[in-house]
């Protein structure tokens, strides 16, 4: 039984949606996104194709596969472009496909009244039901059959589902977060949607949404409070300033359990800029009486799904070990950290107070790796020795440290005894992404696992039972990118930085589903890089040269990559929580 089903209350589809999302990110102007062909949103104002008089058959089907992108009412602006017969059988709901461009050929004899065209593309991924991206590679071809009626061409003969192009999913579709609950149940980790943009009821939607539980891959590792019995209905607002949502079936829940349940539907609606404060009702009246006049996320401020990051304030030097960086530059951290010689890479705890340190040979020299852990004002002790170390990583809820050492044993550390404590646990679920594992990193939530396996970059799930790695739930994200990923971080639960092979767009980020790949800012940073750390709306890269630092919440015209005070043409390595 699942953790979600054994610790909280199971859930399921509780009724028919019309789903609906408003905003996306976009690609920043100081990058060069040409290098990347894959999904990355523009603003499209949205239009809905109709049937032209005399139109063309060809030009009808590409017509066709625009409006197929609207949802709304079972596709019925798709709808129009069939006949009658084929426009009550078409099953729109087998799958949607979603492709980079479609190209159209003409198959066969063309007669005065018959027209048959395929449509050939390039598959970048699929639209499972409740708004769950699937990223996806592969040829796609269909074939479509036009007849004419009453002197106009119309489509009588295609297959089940809908296949539209990328440019027309960002113009008509938008990505929100749906929130669902750590196994420790005092956290939220986000679960990516993608619903259409044209719902007047969007608050609805989404907590209606929740009540269908996470996608799949996240069934035994997260949580949710939204049991299997209830109804969400749209509640009247009576004018009143905010959104009320009313939940019909809930059973009584604890104190704790109610601020979780307003957790998981308070946060879910305001990262959706859906109105507040938030009326939480069962079957009409109060969910909590002391909230009668509505939640806000400060009522929930615990559980904030993004909270604030420190910038970095140390970094690993191979000569000088451990600095400490400061507006005036960089300077010995002090204590035994300080004397460490040879490191590779280092990383914090989620708290601040453990450290991590890869040290080896030379560069250039042959000779087992070290890591070293302990207290960042402790005294460094050896954890273990291998020829290879992907990592390391700390977890977020116990503080244990994971690395994957000679490329076949993924280990956890738990530190703060006397002396680290290996535990050996199952690497399948890694070790089934390829031969070469160069990195790995727990998400901040301790529920998402991210793997760089052969220069390609996937993410899984953590059970929430024990914390294993699940089997099944690692795909491959950010295909587009090929296998020239070096490294990956956590910007924040639901965006990886990657680092990068190429000159060209060395660094970029990708959603956690997939779905968006945008390169960072290419001014003052040169490729390959090596190394990458994430802290807010910071990252950090190694590339040929030096250390830098990128301010991603920076105009963008202002972004530019810098050498940190005091590494400039030094060898150094970020060190973050991470």
């Amino acid at each position: 039984m699942s953790q979600r089903r054994r610790l909280l209350l199971p859930v399921v589809f509780a009724g028919t949606l019309g789903l609906a999302a408003t905003g996306c990110a976009t690609l920043p102007s100081s990058s060069a996104p040409q290098v990347i062909d894959t999904f990355s949103p523009s603003a499209t104002s949205l239009t809905v194709p109709t049937p032209v008089p005399d139109q063309e058959p060809d030009l009808l089907v590409r017509d066709f596969l625009k409006a197929a992108a609207i949802a709304d009412q079972r596709h019925a602006a798709a709808r129009q472009f069939l006949t009658p017969a084929a426009a009550e059988t078409w099953d729109d709901s087998a799958e949607t496909t979603i492709v980079l461009r479609a190209d159209l050929s003409a198959e066969g004899g063309r007669t005065a009244d018959r027209a048959t065209y395929t449509v050939r593309a390039e598959k970048v991924g699929t639209l499972d039901p409740g708004g769950i991206f699937r990223e996806e590679g592969g040829q796609l071809e269909v074939t479509i059959g036009l007849v004419r009626e009453d002197g106009q061409w119309r489509i009588d003969r295609l297959p089940p589902g809908v296949v539209m192009e990328r440019t027309e999913f960002f113009s008509t579709y938008s990505q929100r977060d749906l929130y669902f609950l750590t196994a420790a149940g005092d956290s939220l980790v986000p679960d990516p949607r993608w619903t259409s943009t044209a719902n007047p009821d969007l608050g609805y939607a989404l907590v209606n949404l929740l009540a269908t539980g996470p996608r799949p891959s996240l069934d035994d590792a997260v949580g949710s409070r939204l049991p299997i019995s209830v109804s969400v209905r749209p509640a009247e607002q009576n004018g009143d300033a905010g959104t009320t949502i009313d939940v019909s079936g809930l059973p009584v829940l604890s104190s704790r359990a109610t601020e979780q349940f307003a957790a998981q539907v308070v946060w879910t609606l305001a990262r959706a800029d859906v109105p507040g404060p938030y009326r939480l009702e069962r079957d009409g009246a109060p969910l909590d009486e002391r909230f009668e006049g509505g939640w806000t996320t400060e009522d929930v401020r615990s559980f904030d799904p993004y909270p604030p990051s420190e910038p970095m304030r140390l970094a690993l030097t191979s000569a000088d070990g451990l600095v400490r960086l400061e507006q005036s530059g960089a300077r010995p951290a002090g204590g035994p950290w300080s004397a460490v010689r040879g490191g590779r890479t280092g990383v914090l705890s989620q708290d601040g107070r453990s450290v991590a340190v890869v040290t080896g040979p030379p560069e250039g020299q042959q000779g087992d790796l070290t890591v070293l852990a302990g207290p960042v004002d402790g005294d460094p002790e050896e954890a273990l020795r291998a020829r290879t170390v992907a990592g390391p990583t700390f977890h977020p809820v116990d503080g244990s440290l994971w690395t994957l050492v000679d490329g076949t044993r993924l280990v956890r550390v738990a530190i703060g005894g006397d002396r680290p404590v290996v535990q050996e646990f199952e690497a399948g679920p890694i070790l089934e992404l390829g031969e070469n594992i160069a990195g790995l990193q727990i998400d901040r939530s301790g529920t998402r696992l991210a793997v760089v396996a052969d220069g390609r970059v996937f993410v899984g799930a953590l059970a929430a039972d024990g914390g294993d790695p699940l089997p099944g739930t690692f795909r491959q994200v950010g295909r587009a990118l090929g296998d020239s990923a070096t490294a990956v971080a956590w910007q924040d639960r639901s965006t990886l930085v990657v680092a990068r092979t190429t000159t060209e767009a060395p660094v970029v980020t990708i959603s956690v589903d997939g779905a968006i790949t945008e390169p960072l800012s290419q001014r003052n940073i040169s490729g390959p890089v090596t190394e990458v750390a994430a802290a807010g709306r910071e990252v950090y890269a190694v590339d040929q040269r030096s250390l830098l630092r990128l301010d991603t919440g920076a105009e963008t015209g202002e972004r530019y990559w810098r050498e940190i005070a005091g590494l400039a043409a030094i060898r150094a390595d970020p060190v973050v929580a991470g």
